[in-house]
C-alpha cells in the first residue's frame, strides 16, 4: 500500500521539517558568496562559520511561503509584520542574518534585518536580500 500524496499547498509550514544537510550546503555557499568568511582565523573556526543562522519560512502555507519568497527575491527585499506581543519582548535585531525558506523548506535566500520599526502594536521587520540560492 502506497502512502497518499499530499498537497503541498494545504500542508502549514509550521508542520514542516527543514532538511539540515541542505540548510548546511546552502549556508557554505552564503557565506562564501556574501564574504562572510573572507577574514582567516588563527583560532579555529568562528561561530558564523560553525552554526548557520536560523532558518524560517513566512505564512501558515506553502503557497503563501513560495509567494512570499518570489516577491522578496524580486525586490531583493521584504518586510514581516507582527504584533509586539508575538515577540515575546524579544524584538529583531538590525544586521542579524537568517535564512529564508520556501514552502517546502528548500533554502532560498540568505537575509539581513535592516530595518526595525515598532508603530503601536505592530513590528515592522525590515529585510534585504545578502545571497540567493
Amino acid at each position: 500500500m502506497s502512502e497518499p500524496e499530499v498537497d503541498p499547498s494545504n500542508v502549514e509550514v509550521s508542520e514542516m521539517e527543514f532538511d539540515h544537510e541542505e540548510l548546511r550546503v546552502f549556508w557554505e555557499l552564503a557565506r562564501y558568496h556574501a564574504k562572510l568568511n573572507a577574514a582567516p582565523t588563527y583560532f579555529g573556526p568562528t561561530t558564523l562559520e560553525s552554526v548557520p543562522p536560523p532558518a524560517w519560512a513566512y505564512g501558515d502555507a506553502a503557497g503563501e511561503s513560495d509567494a512570499f519568497v518570489a516577491q522578496v527575491l524580486a525586490d531583493d527585499r521584504g518586510e514581516t509584520r507582527a504584533t509586539a506581543e508575538e515577540y515575546a519582548g524579544e524584538l529583531p535585531q538590525v544586521g542579524v542574518l537568517s535564512i529564508l525558506c520556501d514552502g517546502s523548506g528548500v533554502p532560498r535566500a540568505l537575509v539581513e534585518v535592516d530595518r526595525v520599526r515598532v508603530t503601536g502594536d505592530d513590528v515592522v521587520e525590515s529585510f534585504k536580500v545578502v545571497y540567493r540560492a
